[in-house]
């Protein structure tokens, strides 16, 4: 009876040429291997040595050690994906083909899907692959593009040469290899979805993504896409719908990067202002049924914010939507802390609460920022108070500065280094206030092209209807003044000051000094002619006393006054010279 044989024709014939003895040792060598026993839990691995063989079942075993290793790793990751597999089609009809980038996700039942190069397959290679996993010719529906790992064998059994043998050799080392494949997921296929727009199909899709998972176990394929496609040919694909990362609430975030781009869309295709009278409701205007719970809108879409009444460019149908303000600071906060609590329904009459949010910046910030403004009357009462006292402190500097410098010329008030003279005198606070909203009116808007002043400078014409709160209120209903104010005259002082009649007096000093000036040199003119006068006396004293028998004078001539005053003089009559 013939034996199978797995020895080359060549070997017999040299092993039938040589002795018997030559040929079978006498204990014959060999190799025994126990069988390895694996204990429950035993996270221990075989041990490998040179020369034993490594069999089909000691590498399974292998290869359940690196999963049990690496299955608590896989535990603590959402499945999704992880990094990169970005996805995009190119060219159209049967030669589009589709692009993944290179990246790593998780599976539904932890399966590892790693791309270390970009994947580049023709469409209809993977609507043939499709066919083949479902058994079943492709239907017309909306797709998701998946992405999943598998074991295949990589080397064809029927490429063995002809030549060398017939069957390939049953000792052959299977080579097999992780691969990742490409698939299709079908999600919807009703005539209605099938009819909508990508955006709103796409939207509708990503809400039923929150309620159902699109991840399966079996396959362990994951999302890369959504895609339209008819007659085994795709229409439409989004990158954005239906691609789920690895993280908490991932159809939540789906949901919102959707939103997000179709938005960026919807700006870029209506640059011009939206009109003035809203006509059409939130989703008609986006062409969204559904928004995420929290997330960015136009601003187009909010008119005049910091009026009493803001309005919006959009009918709100059984929305009931208000206005509140946050710290830009906290905008991410509040839309992670908010996605989760599922989508706003615009379509079905839910009377849904939107809550429209205005990021300030954080500086900026107050709690009371959009409170109506209430009318403060003690601050009112304290500006008219403190306008009074203003008021009685100019009129007290302009009666000291009056008392002081009044009379004087320029010159004179330049070289005293005179602060300027105040001509006007403090406005009324009503006045005041009036003017401190004037000025904030003008720089509310703009001024139109081809005029010099702004339109609401003149608010005895234009009304204050154009102005926002507390502007418009406060000019329509001037608040009165406290009992106790009393308006303060603008007096006049009379009268020259101190300075001016210093000056003067300096003056009259000066005309009376020159005046005592002179008078001295008359008094000394008037003592030199006395002086000259008693000389004269004297001499007549000492003529005198001489013809009186030698009485003595005082020297003053004094003595010979109260002579004369007594003395009577007769003449003598003339006498002949005797001689």
């Amino acid at each position: 009876m013939a034996t199978l044989s797995f020895i080359p024709p060549g070997l017999l014939a040299a092993l039938a040429s040589r002795p018997a003895a030559a040929l079978l040792p006498r204990t014959p060598p060999s190799i025994r291997l126990h069988e390895p026993q694996r204990r429950p839990d035993d996270p221990r691995r075989i041990n490998l040595f040179p020369g034993r063989a490594l069999g089909e079942r000691e590498f399974e075993r292998l290869q359940a050690y690196v999963d049990d290793r690496i299955a608590p790793l896989l535990a603590s990751l959402a499945p999704g994906i992880v990094e990169g597999l970005a996805c995009a089609l190119f060219g159209t009809g049967t030669d589009t083909r589709v692009r993944v980038g290179p990246g790593l996700a998780v599976g539904a039942a932890g399966q590892l899907v790693r791309l270390f190069y970009p994947l580049d397959q023709a469409w209809s290679e993977l609507v043939a692959q499709a066919e083949r996993d479902q058994d079943a010719p492709l239907r017309d529906g909306l797709f998701l593009l998946t992405i999943r790992s598998a074991v295949e064998e990589i080397d064809d059994a029927t490429a063995a040469e002809p030549c060398t043998r017939s069957e390939p050799d049953p000792l052959r080392e299977r080579r097999i290899e992780t691969v990742s494949l490409l698939g299709l997921q079908r999600i919807a296929g009703s005539p209605r979805m099938m009819a909508m727009p990508q955006a709103r199909a796409a939207n509708r899709i990503g809400v039923r993504l929150l309620r159902e998972s699109p991840f399966r176990a079996d396959s362990g394929g994951v999302p890369l896409g959504l895609a339209k496609i008819v007659g085994k040919l795709p229409v439409w694909f989004d990158a954005c719908a239906g691609r789920l990362l690895a993280e908490p609430d991932a159809a939540a975030h789906s949901l919102l990067a959707h939103a997000v781009a179709t938005l960026e869309t919807w700006q870029r295709a209506h640059p011009a202002p939206l009109p003035a009278v809203a006509t059409q409701t939130l989703d008609e205007l986006l062409g969204l049924d559904f928004l995420p719970a929290a997330g960015p809108l136009p601003a187009a879409l909010l008119r005049d914010p910091a009026a009493r009444s803001p309005s919006l460019a959009f009918l709100p149908g059984d929305l009931r939507v208000e206005l509140a303000p946050v710290p830009a600071g906290t905008v991410e906060e509040v839309v992670v802390g908010e996605l989760g609590r599922g989508p706003v329904d615009l379509i079905h009459g839910l009377g849904e609460h939107l809550r429209l949010l205005l990021a300030i910046p954080d500086l900026d910030y107050r709690r009371d920022l959009f409170d109506l403004p209430q009318r403060d009357t003690r601050l009112e009462d304290e500006l008219f108070r403190r306008g009074e006292r203003a008021a009685h402190a100019y009129q007290a500097w302009k009666a000291r500065w009056y008392a002081l410098f009044h009379g004087l010329s320029g010159a004179q008030l330049e070289a005293l280094r005179a602060p300027v003279l105040l001509t006007k005198a403090p406005p009324e606070p009503g006045q005041y206030r009036t003017k401190l909203v004037t000025d904030r009116a003008k720089t509310l808007r703009p001024a139109p092209q081809g005029t010099t002043s702004h339109p609401l400078a003149d608010l005895a014409t234009e009304g204050t209807a154009a102005l926002p709160e507390p502007y418009a209120s406060h000019l329509a209903d001037p608040p009165p003044a406290p009992d106790d104010y009393q308006p303060v005259p603008d007096i006049q002082p009379a009268g020259n000051g101190l300075l001016h009649r210093r000056e003067a007096l300096r003056a009259d000093i000066r005309h009376l000094e020159a005046a005592l000036d002179k008078s001295f040199r008359l008094l000394e003119e008037v003592g030199d002619f006395l002086g000259l006068q008693r000389q004269q006396l004297d001499a007549l004293t000492v003529s005198f006393s001489t013809l009186a028998g030698g009485v003595p004078g005082d020297g003053l001539g004094s003595q010979l006054v109260r002579w004369t005053a007594k003395a009577n003089f007769v003449p003598k009559p003339p006498t002949e010279n005797p001689s």
